[in-house]
């Protein structure tokens, strides 16, 4: 049987062409997630122990241990015997800045050439405070050559920056994440835990630096070789990744499914291309296991060349993340395991898929062809029992959703249940909407002439068939959409919040007194400032406490900020927390009687009142705030430019508004779009295989039909347009069912998520989808769809139609 499975497919390649193409890319997505992940694992643990990578020995000090003295320590395991050179390790993360740029350096005391890890590419090593040496790759990102000058911030100096030199430029491993610096000092305050050692006899050190720090505690300092102390920082760095390759793998399932439906209908191609030849093995006496044990050695051969071809595939692309990232400087890491789990996998599906195909093959009769198309009993008998669990499952998942708002502390457990049973409801009453569907759109293009109306006649000739690939195609994009509206709608509802409770770009508000003259002026001529309004103060007693009451309405109006955040006369404004603190209504100082309301953009120890109450209020107005609107609410570079004026005086002032947040979560959330995106994408690019599998396969069935239309006097061009057609239909079908399906279980995880938070903090949910991705996404698909049709209509076009007749 192998022997003939290997013939069938070394004879003709071209049948199992998708088959391969499916499994390759479920499994190379499988391979490279695991390949991916264990080398950026590796890489990530081998920068993080550089600083010990020249050395034998690494001396730790222990979290829980007491103080000591680091020369004291120094000596001492200086003084053990076997010990060559030994010193200390201090390094520090540190924001590194030169004119608009600016990076998060690793920032290390330089160590003795001995421990020296990385030779210089230009300049020389730093020699006195002051002056620094760059990596190759973090001086690229600054802008800087040798001889430029840097700002270094300190923690130690109360965040100062304080100037440096660059004196060189080394050649350190690239990085993602940060880049290394090298300095003679990083401040008297940074005490030093980590020791590194060179010996000769690295064990017998151990033992021997240990009994010397026997006097400042047993258990104070923790000795490992460098080896050791490398393969403990990787265990620990493998508990972390091992939860973030988790989750990447349930992507990688997800695809998996969609390529089993896609490699089910594959194989439905196969059989039926084959019928004549399964039909003759079963005259000459082939038994009905002796077919199946044929078909099951041809999906076993396939798996296996898939799944390998796979795993190249996996290697290739980790490669290319590897050196988008600088792992790959550290070579690739090939969990032999794992992928030999990611091989036993793919043969696993494809053999699982081709199970319904083998039963339908073994059914063909010597004395007539395969008929895919079951008959009309049969049909009706499936119809009524899938459309009995398609009414049970929606009504628990109705009932299970109705919950989630009924119980709102609880809410994202009982819509979760809720929304795997919609789905289940969804998917499985597919045979039913499809049809519908499909007619319903093909009715819509009527106007377009009868090619389209013949495509429509043809996709629903086989609902079953046809609704398997809507649903390959629906499920990869409903997945897509849910994460990209439940993403989409948590950033714009939190960004939505941010607004409400720090409208303000960024404002500087001095506690003791009016702001220092010039601040004003200077944020005016800062080109990251579009507008600059000064907001008017008065110190006025309320309760026990002293507030800021201030005017503001003209300065929102200035900014443009809504109207609902103004203070109306007669009403005296104030945070939430202050709020349960005071009456429903006080007397304040030369006004009156006011109500006391609250408002998220109060701070605490502030109250805003309307400019006409503000007049009556008694004292001397001061300009004790200033409000910045920046250019761009999101644009780091505007919100550095307005920084680097307020910033000299953080230790007097306070320095609030929304920009910081508002920039960091927008970038986080746009990375997070484009990987979820590209990660469900590959299902999307399984599923679209299958459009072009369910195009062959009509292809094949409707040989006369085709040859007939071609005797009747239908063109190449309009045979093609057909075909083009039936792939739009389904996956226009596909595409509107997985929007729609996605948008609400994408929308219905936001809104019971945030249903789930305290009443206070909670934000309010804003439905959002993010027109680029989501756009991008249906895009793709239309193409796609669109290119699945180019080999099938081909293939019908270009045969002749005595040739179409002569092969039935």
């Amino acid at each position: 049987m192998l022997r003939d499975a290997i013939n069938e497919i070394r004879l003709h390649p071209g049948r199992f062409a998708a088959t391969l193409i499916a499994i390759a890319i479920s499994v190379g997505f499988i391979s490279a997630i695991m390949i991916g992940v264990r080398t950026e694992e590796n890489s990530l643990t081998r920068s993080g122990v550089i600083a010990v990578s020249k050395s034998d020995v690494v001396i730790e000090k222990t979290e829980a241990g007491e103080r000591v003295d680091p020369e004291e320590v120094l000596r001492a395991i200086q003084g053990a015997s076997g010990v060559t050179k030994a010193e200390a390790s201090l390094s520090g993360s540190l924001p590194l800045g030169h004119g608009d740029f600016s990076i998060y350096g690793n920032v290390m005391l330089l160590p003795s050439p001995e421990f020296r890890w990385a030779p210089l590419a230009e300049g020389d090593w730093p020699s006195k405070e002051g002056e620094i040496v760059l990596a190759k790759k973090g001086a690229e990102k600054l802008h800087v050559k040798v001889g430029d000058e840097i700002t270094v911030g300190f923690a130690e100096e109360g965040g100062e920056r304080s100037g440096h030199r660059v004196v060189g430029i080394s050649n350190d491993a690239p990085s993602l994440y940060s880049e290394n610096a090298y300095v003679t000092t990083l401040g008297a305050t940074r005490q030093p835990s980590t020791w590194i050692v060179k010996s000769q006899d690295p064990r017998a050190a151990v033992t021997s630096i240990q009994q010397a720090l026997n006097a400042f505690g047993s258990d104070n300092f923790k000795v490992r070789t460098t080896d050791d102390y490398r393969t403990d920082q990787m265990k620990q760095l493998t508990g972390g990744f091992d939860v973030f390759r988790n989750l990447l793998l349930g992507f990688a399932a997800i695809s998996a499914v969609v390529g089993m439906i896609i490699i089910a209908n594959t194989f439905t191609i196969l059989v039926t291309q084959r019928r004549r030849q399964i039909g003759l093995l079963r005259a000459v006496g082939a038994s009905t296991g002796q077919v199946r044990g044929r078909l099951f050695a041809e999906a076993v051969l396939l798996g296996l060349v898939g799944s390998l071809l796979g795993v190249g595939i996996g290697a290739g692309v980790a490669a290319m993340a590897g050196f988008w990232t600088g792992a790959i400087y550290w070579g690739l890491v090939f969990p032999v395991g794992e992928l030999g789990i990611a091989v036993l996998v793919g043969v696993l599906i494809t053999v699982l898929s081709m199970a319904g195909p083998s039963l339908a093959a073994t059914r063909v009769s010597p004395l007539e062809a395969l008929q895919v198309v079951p008959s009309a009993a049969r049909v009706k008998r499936l119809g009524i029992t899938r459309g009995v669990f398609c009414c049970l499952f929606l009504l628990l998942g109705g009932g299970l959703v109705f919950q989630a708002f009924a119980n709102p502390a609880s809410g994202l457990l009982w819509a979760i249940g809720g929304g795997g049973f919609l789905s289940l409801a969804i998917l499985l009453a597919a045979p039913f909407y499809v049809p519908v569907l499909l007619r319903l759109f093909g009715w819509l293009l009527g106007f377009m002439g009868s090619t389209v109306k013949l495509a429509t006649s043809n996709s629903v000739r086989n609902p079953r068939r046809a609704s398997a690939t809507a649903v390959a195609l629906m499920l990869a994009v409903g997945l897509v959409v849910t994460l990209q509206v439940a993403v989409s709608t948590m950033r714009t509802s939190a960004l939505a919040e941010i607004n409400q409770r720090y409208p303000v770009d960024v404002s500087v508000r001095d506690y003791d007194g009016p702001l220092k003259s010039g601040v004003v002026e200077e944020l005016r001529g800062n080109e990251g400032a579009a507008k600059v309004v000064e907001i008017s103060s008065k110190q006025v007693e309320l309760g026990r406490m002293r507030f800021s009451v201030r005017n503001v309405n003209a300065a929102r109006a200035e900014l443009g900020l809504p109207d609902r955040m103004n203070a109306p006369d007669g009403v005296i404004l104030v945070s939430p927390e202050t709020v349960a603190t005071l009456p429903g209504r006080l007397d304040l100082p030369g006004v009156g009687e006011v109500e006391v309301r609250s408002s998220k953009s109060v701070p605490f120890d502030a109250a805003v009142v309307s400019e006409a109450t503000f007049e009556k209020l008694p004292g001397q107005s001061e300009i004790r705030e200033v409000w910045v609107k920046l250019t761009d609410r999101t644009s780091a570079t505007a919100l550095n430019q307005v920084m680097k004026v307020v910033s000299p005086l953080a230790s007097e002032v306070e320095i609030g508004g929304g920009a910081a947040m508002a920039g960091i979560l927008e970038q986080i959330v746009n990375v997070l779009l484009m990987v979820l995106t590209a990660l469900l994408g590959v299902a999307v690019v399984i599923a679209l295989v299958g459009v072009g599998n369910t195009l062959g396969l009509s292809v094949i069935e409707r040989q006369r039909e085709s040859a007939l239309l071609r005797a009747l006097g239908m063109q190449r061009r309009s045979l093609r347009l057909m075909l083009l057609a039936e792939a739009m239909l389904l996956a226009v079908v596909g595409i509107v069912m997985g929007v729609a399906a996605g948008s609400f279980f994408g929308w219905l995880g936001v809104v019971t998520s945030l249903g789930m938070m305290d009443e206070s903090s909670r934000p309010e949910a804003v439905f959002s989808v993010d027109l680029l991705y989501t756009g991008g996404l249906i895009l793709v698909c239309v193409v796609a769809a669109a290119l699945a049709s180019v080999l099938p209509g081909r293939r019908a076009a270009n045969a002749t139609p005595t040739e179409a007749l002569a092969a039935e």
